[in-house]
């Protein structure tokens, strides 16, 4: 069965976040910055990245996840669309700046504590026994424990209930193209230059700069094959998608849970599915932590899930279980 990925697209034309005005480009001042200063016409970015998105793609490579490379007109009218010109100037510095390694980890530390309240797991074991056929499904087919699939979607979206008001093509030109502006504002700042040494940060900045290209080209063609506006997609501030927030460039390992042919991931059966696939095809019996690991590469993250995926194990024990198969375990 052919199977076509479903992105979800906010309706409405241009809304507020796409009112900037032309302005004068300066790098270190990240609230004049616009596509057009690095993505102009006659630019070489330019021209290398429509080469990219208008280049055929292989059989049995990235065309078998549902990608399909734009027109030279589609690519041009993509990058020329005013709502194309917003970079997310601040957060991009915030994203570089070497205090959020920090910080991230600290929220992990904080979002552990406050997900294993006795509410939060309370929920997800409710969660769990409203979507069990599909939870059983799928740990049967991955082998993966259903409490740590729910756990991610708790951990990544609040089962649903926080998916991101960026827009997601912004988000991955805002890395792709000004992340050497954005790293040189934030290390400008005495603060931060203390936490980050050149030759480390500059790596960092090369691998943002590298996962935003290919997750921006990746947005593009998916949206192109499923004739869905590209600029309206929206995600995380990082370019996330949907309830288990897959980058595009991971939708590889989405499925379909519900059988009707599509993958949703504003869809709990599709999402479920996806996560087990993800987490199965990363390696998750062979080790649970290292399987979570690939999902976010952040130590707090990883014993958060599991944390709370044994909390939430417990609960379900304690009301009698769920029917569903044990192969995980």
């Amino acid at each position: 069965m052919m199977l076509s990925l479903v992105l979800a697209v906010v309706a409405g034309a241009v809304d507020a976040g796409f009112q900037v005005d032309a302005g004068v480009y300066d790098a270190g001042v990240p609230s004049t910055w616009r596509l057009s200063a690095k993505l102009g016409p006659g630019s070489n970015a330019r021209a290398e990245l429509i080469r990219d998105l208008t280049r055929s793609l292989p059989d049995g490579g990235a065309s078998a996840i549902g990608e399909k490379p734009l027109t030279l007109e589609e690519a041009n009218a993509l990058l020329d669309d005013p709502r194309a010109q917003l970079v997310y100037g601040d957060r991009t510095v915030a994203i570089v700046a070497p205090s959020m390694i920090t910080k991230q980890r600290q929220d992990h530390l904080d979002l552990k504590k406050l997900f294993l309240k006795p509410e939060r797991v309370t929920s997800a074991a409710a969660f769990a026994r409203d979507h069990q056929t599909v939870l059983a499904t799928v740990e049967a087919k991955t082998r993966v424990d259903r409490e740590v699939i729910v756990a991610i979607l708790m951990w990544e979206t609040k089962l649903g209930t926080i998916t991101g008001d960026y827009h997601a093509f912004n988000a991955f030109v805002s890395q792709a193209y000004f992340i050497d502006d954005a790293s040189a504002v934030a290390m400008s700042r005495v603060e931060e230059k203390k936490m980050g040494d050149p030759v480390s940060q500059q790596k960092r900045v090369d691998t943002i700069r590298e996962r935003a290209r290919r997750n921006l080209l990746a947005l593009a063609r998916q949206c192109k094959a499923k004739g869905i506006d590209t600029l309206e997609i929206k995600g995380s501030w990082a370019g996330a998608l949907g309830y288990p927030q897959f980058m595009p460039a991971s939708l590889r390992w989405a499925d379909d849970g519900d059988g009707d042919g599509k993958i949703d991931l504003f869809n709990f059966d599709d999402s479920i599915a996806s996560v087990g696939r993800y987490l199965s095809e990363n390696g998750f019996s062979r080790g649970k932590s290292k399987a979570v690991w690939s999902y976010n590469h952040e130590a707090a993250y990883v014993e958060g899930v599991l944390a709370f995926a044994e909390a939430l194990h417990e609960v379900l024990q304690s009301d009698g279980g769920l029917p569903a198969s044990d192969a995980g375990r």
